[in-house]
């Protein structure tokens, strides 16, 4: 076992963890997740970058128990810390939001998205209930290098429901333009519009879930750090490496997503940006740290 190092932002963010776990109605981290192997990952990536470990030290704290208690680890490629200004943030990638997803207790299996091609044979319909169905997808290879045209997102349910939400590429490239920068987008299209499309779907599944009111939180928490940096009224600058980094992730999810099949149906009702939730407030962010009584 990987020894967590003698740092005290570590050391205090290991103990939140443990009070958070005894707690009543306690936060249950996934059996194969390592709190330790995570967070001293995730220590050494933030002490080898100057610019990340230039941040304060409160949103370093924040920043790594919001990422524990959702039982992700960026030596996973499931997110990546990104420094805006001098506050830390964890933006999580595609394979993030796939683990957030079937952690959640109102959702079976491996939630995934697809893109769209132009000339793939792609329809839909409607079942008795009127929820969309998807009744024709057969990409080409020979498409792969043509535009994308749209994208979907399945989540199955425990109840059986197959859910798909659908965003054509209007959609997308609306979300999109909340954004900063359109280097990520403009190199990794493919692997950005099914984040965008897998973002838009999760949102009724985090807000109406179950689960640990602490992980709830902590995902929302993250989704609002995304938005705050993606916001343009903000008078910070994001420091030059943000798109490197997002690339640099995606460079990586590319070399381990594994195909998925297909067999499920629709919803596209969403329009609103899907990667922006309402901004949670700093007495909301820090909530999360002060003990338990």
């Amino acid at each position: 076992m990987i020894q967590m190092p003698s740092n005290p932002i570590v050391l205090k963010v290991q103990n939140r963890i443990t009070e958070l776990e005894k707690a009543d109605n306690g936060l249950a981290l996934p059996s194969n997740y390592s709190l330790g192997n995570a967070l001293n990952a995730a220590w050494l990536m933030i002490s080898d970058d100057p610019k990340l470990m230039n941040t304060d030290d409160n949103s370093k704290t924040q920043t790594l128990l919001n990422m524990a208690i959702q039982g992700l680890s960026p030596a996973k490629s499931q997110g990546y810390f990104i420094p805006y200004g001098r506050k830390l943030t964890f933006q999580r990638s595609y394979f993030g939001d796939v683990t957030i997803l079937e952690r959640l207790e109102n959702v079976k299996g491996k939630p995934f998205a697809q893109v769209i091609h132009e000339d793939d044979q792609f329809e839909i319909g409607a079942d008795d209930m009127g929820q969309t169905t998807i009744e024709v997808f057969k990409p080409s290879f020979a498409n792969l290098d043509k535009p994308i045209v749209g994208a979907f997102a399945v989540i199955r349910t425990t109840d059986g429901q197959e859910n798909v939400t659908v965003m054509t590429k209007k959609m997308i490239d609306q979300s999109w333009s909340h954004a900063k920068t359109k280097k990520v987008q403009n190199e990794f299209g493919d692997e950005m519009a099914k984040r965008t499309v897998l973002r838009r779907a999760a949102k009724m599944f985090i807000n109406t879930s179950g689960d640990n009111d602490n992980l709830i939180k902590a995902i929302q928490d993250t989704n609002d750090s995304e938005m705050d940096f993606n916001d343009e009224r903000k008078d910070v600058t994001p420091e030059d490496s943000t798109a490197g980094k997002l690339i640099e992730s995606f460079k990586e999810s590319q070399l381990k997503e594994a195909k998925p099949e297909i067999n499920e149906e629709v919803n596209d009702n969403a329009t609103e940006s899907d990667e922006n939730e309402e901004p949670t407030d700093e007495a909301q962010q820090t909530e999360l740290l002060q003990p338990s009584h």
